[in-house]
């Protein structure tokens, strides 16, 4: 006759549980996967999938109940853990749609901006596709598998009930936030170069011939030129996003 005592089952809840929190985390945080126009109930679904198929194979150092002091602390630790995790990438995408933003800002596509529905933010054209871009060269690498594999595989660099080095997660964060505005300018520059020189161009013609009104015959121009410059640089931007894509997603591994 089989039995179960309490605390037994109690093992058993939180061998599935504390992995779940920290999945469910980083699909929450992570891009593409925690996307708004991917509807919770998915989410979760996939959180539960990849947590029955990873749990039996995760170490099992905890025998504590989920509901003690000591079950919240580390319910709050996981989610920590996961959302930092999932910002790692995010500060990937951030940065490529901020080199679309300062691209368009130049182009004077700035005044064309419009909420985007899947982050709540305002965005503007230019923006929007260097993140669609990101989005199909993610999935182009299984970027979206390596966030699942890195997340299973931080099991055993940070195991469950043990204390993370919040310390060390949080500069490392801090320093990836800080590597958005270099690589939102690397990723902008050649553009923002070739429309400085359509810039001063416009300016020595305002020079020669001053009845000619350079706001209006200057915005044309550099819309035209900024779209014929990202149409002409798109062959040699895939390789560099497809390497800050791969580090992002490689970065989870490395918590």
């Amino acid at each position: 006759m089989v039995s179960f005592s309490l605390s037994v089952l109690d093992g058993y809840i939180a061998q599935f549980f504390f992995p779940f929190v920290r999945i469910m985390a980083l699909i929450s945080v992570a891009p593409v996967l925690g996307n708004r126009s991917i509807p919770a109930r998915v989410k979760v679904a996939l959180a539960i999938l990849v947590t029955f198929a990873a749990a039996p194979l995760l170490p099992t150092a905890h025998d504590y109940p989920v509901d003690s002091y000591i079950g919240y602390l580390t319910i709050g630790r996981e989610i920590l853990i996961g959302v930092a995790m999932g910002l790692s990438v995010r500060f990937i995408f951030a940065a490529i749609e901020m080199g679309g933003e300062i691209t368009g800002l130049q182009m004077g596509l700035s005044f064309a901006g419009y909420i985007d529905p899947s982050t709540g933010s305002n965005n503007t054209a230019v923006s929007s596709y260097f993140g669609i871009m990101a989005v199909l060269i993610f999935l182009s690498i299984n970027g979206h598998l390596m966030l699942i594999s890195g997340v299973v595989e931080s099991f055993q660099r940070i195991p469950i009930g043990l204390g993370a080095d919040s310390v060390m997660m949080a500069k490392k964060l801090a320093m990836m936030g800080a590597q958005i505005f270099s690589v939102a300018l690397s990723i902008a520059l050649p553009i923002i170069v070739v429309l400085l020189v359509v810039n001063l161009g416009l300016g020595l013609m305002s020079r020669i011939a001053p009845q000619l009104n350079v706001f209006a015959v200057g915005f044309p121009i550099t819309l035209t030129v900024g779209l014929c410059s990202i149409l002409l640089m798109l062959p040699y931007m895939e390789r560099p996003l497809r390497v800050l894509l791969e580090n992002g997603a490689a970065a989870i591994g490395r918590f």
